[in-house]
């Protein structure tokens, strides 16, 4: 229930004239009045402070404005970076699984390039040893051929030694065959003389000295002449065997080279 306006003035009314009716005592008087400066100072500098803290309210509610709206540009830029770098992530990581994708290619050809040269490397192994057999042979056939060569020297020395004998045996068979001839010759004096013994003893000459000193003469003559027909022969004998031997020394080095 709410009371008329006219009631509340008069109830009003009422209050004041009960005031104005109430004598208050002179030392409570004297007393406010001294009292109310502290009051009043503490009014002012509660004031004051209440203004400097509204100040300082306001200043820093500024303050926290501007960082408020630094820090909504700082986050608006991190978002734009974060967008961007999530864009360059997922521009990454199709990169990366391409460049995945390629070392997975290239990984592929280099085991095939390693198992065709490891191939190679079987092939050329068997290259080596094959090679090195031949080789091995090759030492072989040198070190017989060295050999054959060392005996090959060896022959045409012994060849050259015979070669020499046979040309001392060439000129013993000269001589004796000079000695030959002068023995024919001889001879032929001899037949001449046996023509004029036979004529001699067809013409009944009595010189049978003469004719007996010339048979010996003849008889050792032929003598002389049978002694160098005998070393004429055992001279061309020996010539025959040396070269016989030649020969079979220059075939020998020839089948075994």
């Amino acid at each position: 229930m709410i009371p008329d306006r006219d009631d509340v003035d008069s109830h009003l009314n009422n209050r004041r004239s009960q005031k104005d009716e109430i004598v208050r005592p002179s030392y409570y008087t004297e007393r406010i009045s001294v009292s109310t400066w502290p009051v009043r100072i503490l009014l002012a500098a509660l004031s004051l402070c209440a203004g400097g803290g509204a100040y300082g309210a306001y200043y820093f509610y500024d303050l926290y404005q501007k960082n408020l709206r630094q820090s909504d540009l700082r986050i608006s830029e991190l978002e734009l970076r974060l967008a961007l770098v999530d864009e360059s992530a997922a521009e990454s990581d199709s990169n990366l699984m391409a460049n995945i994708e390629q070392t997975i290619e290239q990984y592929d050809l280099l085991w095939a390039n390693w198992r065709a040269n490891n191939r190679d490397f079987e092939e050329f192994k068997g290259e080596i040893a094959r090679l090195k057999l031949v080789n091995e042979g090759q030492d072989e056939a040198y070190s017989n051929n060295s050999a054959q060569l060392a005996r090959t020297s060896e022959s045409l020395v012994l060849a050259e030694s015979r070669l020499n004998a046979m040309v001392s045996d060439l000129s013993q068979i000269t001589n004796s065959l000079d000695n030959v001839i002068v023995s024919v010759a001889n001879l032929g004096a001899m037949r001449g003389d046996l023509e004029s013994i036979r004529q001699a003893l067809n013409s009944g000459d009595s010189t049978v000295l003469g004719l007996v000193g010339r048979l010996e003469y003849m008889e050792q003559s032929m003598e002389s002449v049978n002694a160098h027909r005998l070393q004429i022969n055992e001279t061309l004998f020996r010539l025959q065997e040396s070269v016989e031997s030649l020969q079979r020394s220059a075939a020998s080095p020839a089948v075994g080279i």
